[in-house]
């Protein structure tokens, strides 16, 4: 006896065995293998807000750290601030004033290395040892990291997710380390705001010398100032 099946019942068919092949192949096989090599960090906030965050990342510059905090006070004008361990560990008290004024206290590694380098094991001894020393010196911090050198692949995002962290990098660059001048730094910036904008910087003398008319022309466009967290 032969039994007639109607071509749309053979495609019905065809189409449930690939349905189950697929789900076999998907339960099987490990998510981090459909998923690792997408792993980006964030570059920008929240583009509902109408707000901008300061990324200000501390190696360095300890001599134009009290005037950026001074703006920062006098504008009301709360930033986060991307520690690297061993600066935290040479000038604590430094880091104290950046903490007890109210700042984000964020990590950027224990040491400024290539994290591109480093085995996962390391990647994260790298964001743990930094948790520790910043939680010591300073009773908090959030779950959030910039990778020095601005470096990330899929190996950095994933050992950071891991620990709980959110990788973070940034939608505008004052590139202030090059020196620039005041027209320049601000060029940079204020032309390209968006919603949720990320804003890196430095302790630098441009930064120190220029971050008043930078929060000025921000707010002057109708942005609000917030930290890293809250725009995310």
């Amino acid at each position: 006896m032969f039994i007639i099946i109607k071509r749309s019942q053979l495609l019905m068919v065809l189409a449930v065995v690939i349905l189950v092949i697929f789900l076999v192949i998907f339960l099987a096989v490990p998510k981090a293998i459909f998923t690792s090599s997408k792993a980006l960090p964030i570059f920008q906030g929240d583009t509902e807000k109408k707000a901008v965050a300061f990324c200000i990342n501390v190696a360095w510059g300890n001599e134009y750290i009290p005037t950026i905090l001074e703006t920062l006070k006098t504008n009301d004008v709360k930033a986060t601030f991307f520690f690297i361990g061993t600066w935290v560990r040479d000038f604590s008290d430094l880091g104290r004033k950046i903490a007890d004024a109210g700042h984000e206290i964020a990590n950027h590694g224990y040491s400024h290395v290539h994290p591109k380098n480093l085995s996962k094991t390391n990647l994260q001894k790298l964001i743990e040892d930094n948790e520790a020393i910043l939680l010591k010196e300073f009773g908090r911090a959030s779950k959030i990291f910039s990778p020095p050198y601005g470096e990330f692949n899929s190996n950095i995002v994933n050992a950071a997710t891991e620990m709980g962290y959110k990788t973070v990098m940034w939608t505008l660059d004052t590139i202030d380390w090059q020196n620039p001048n005041s027209k320049t730094y601000l060029d940079r910036i204020v032309p390209n705001l968006t919603n949720g904008a990320l804003i890196l910087m430095h302790p630098t003398e441009v930064t120190a010398n220029t971050l008043g008319t930078l929060i000025k022309e921000i707010k002057s466009k109708g942005y609000g100032i917030i930290t890293v967290s809250e725009i995310l």
